[in-house]
């Protein structure tokens, strides 16, 4: 690791200056018993699913979300809704979303897009071959059996709102085959880098936890990543959500020794690289204040317990392939890959996250200037 005059941070320090909820989170393991399932009363619905084809689909369900995935080299998607009035609307051309990617074997080969439906009763698709697509409904379905909580369901995380796997209504069934077998079992590794994302989904979402349920079945079940792609998501305003689930007793995103569990976010380079990702699409807006605010202590208290230097320049090198790449400590998915990820905009303000993160780490008493 090359240094460009970052500080050398210490984890007790950082951790507990930014919070009693980053300390909970980031420097002490959870507890190991869990509470009865739906201790807190909460159901949550089974997110609705049907795979469609170029032509017409009707799903039978109010359409939420449309994901599609294209070979990287084919020919432009395109899709239109109808409304409930069964009026077709215009073709959209299926942009490119954050094309994420499981493995570390190579780099991504597929082209993926959410696109965000007005709830639309059917739609059309017109794919080049080889693409596939899957419309999704996360509020209709039938309730999940009770979420079983694990310590009571923590609730900050770097000083920020936390919503853990059972908080949002992770459906953990799709973590396992119809065998019962995991999808993608877990396994953990030394942390060397962070790479910021965007889901390129609708800005100004009315319910962000419905959009991490369908982004979930999207990416454990049609991409076959087992899981959720990213470790951490930050919504609009602010609130950060628990990703790929790394163990019924570790901290959220890694193992008690401070080892991150491996996900699928940079395909050829998941193997010690966090995944952090902002909802919404900012290729041409900015996120908002309260989600910037958010990344800033997140990846603060991320860095000051994987003892991370922001202003770096890593060295990566791949523990499972050895594939090997130079990139910022505090990446960003472009970095790594043929992608806008994580939007125009996003990527003009890190150079200034990374400075903030920076301060935080230099005087930790500092994060309350960013949380306002």
């Amino acid at each position: 690791m090359h240094s460009n005059g970052g500080n050398q941070v210490r984890r007790r320090a950082v951790i507990g200056a930014l919070g009693a909820g980053a300390a909970t989170a980031l420097a002490g393991a959870r507890p190991a018993v869990a509470a009865p399932p739906g201790g807190d009363g909460r159901t949550f619905p089974r997110t609705l699913a049907a795979r469609g084809t170029t032509g017409t689909a009707r799903p039978g369900f109010a359409v939420q979300t449309v994901g599609v995935r294209w070979p990287a080299h084919a020919r432009t998607a395109r899709l239109r809704f109808a409304g409930r009035d069964g009026r077709w609307g215009g073709w959209r051309t299926v942009a490119e979303g954050c094309p994420a990617g499981a493995g570390d074997d190579g780099p991504a080969t597929e082209r993926l897009a959410l696109m965000t439906a007005p709830g639309s009763p059917a739609y059309q698709l017109d794919l080049p071959a080889g693409a596939r697509a899957v419309a999704l409904n996360a509020t209709d379905g039938p309730a999940l059996p009770g979420t079983p909580t694990v310590g009571g369901d923590r609730t900050r995380l770097a000083g920020r709102v936390f919503l853990t796997r059972s908080a949002w209504g992770a459906d953990e069934s799709l973590r396992f085959d119809a065998a019962g077998a995991e999808r993608y079992p877990a396994t953990y590794w030394p942390v060397q880098t962070f790479t910021v994302h965007h889901t390129a989904t609708a800005n100004d979402d009315p319910d962000p936890a419905a959009r991490m349920r369908s982004v979930y079945r999207y990416q454990a079940v049609e991409l076959g990543y087992g899981d959720f792609g990213y470790h951490f998501l930050i919504d609009e305003a602010g609130r950060v959500y628990e990703g790929r689930w790394s163990g019924g007793d570790m901290v959220p995103g890694f193992d008690p020794a401070g080892y991150m569990v491996n996900a699928s976010h940079v395909g050829g380079y998941n193997a010690g690289n966090v995944g952090v990702v902002l909802l919404g699409d900012f290729v041409q807006r900015e996120p908002t204040p309260a989600a910037r605010t958010s990344l800033t202590l997140l990846l603060a208290a991320l860095a000051g317990w994987c003892r991370v230097d922001p202003l770096a320049t890593v060295g990566y090198v791949n523990p499972i392939s050895g594939l090997r790449r130079t990139v910022p400590a505090i990446a960003l998915h472009r970095d790594w890959a043929a992608t806008e990820c994580p939007g125009g905009t996003l990527a003009a303000l890190m150079p200034g996250i990374r400075t903030q993160v920076a301060a935080v780490l230099a005087d930790p008493h500092r994060a309350a200037l960013f949380a306002g």
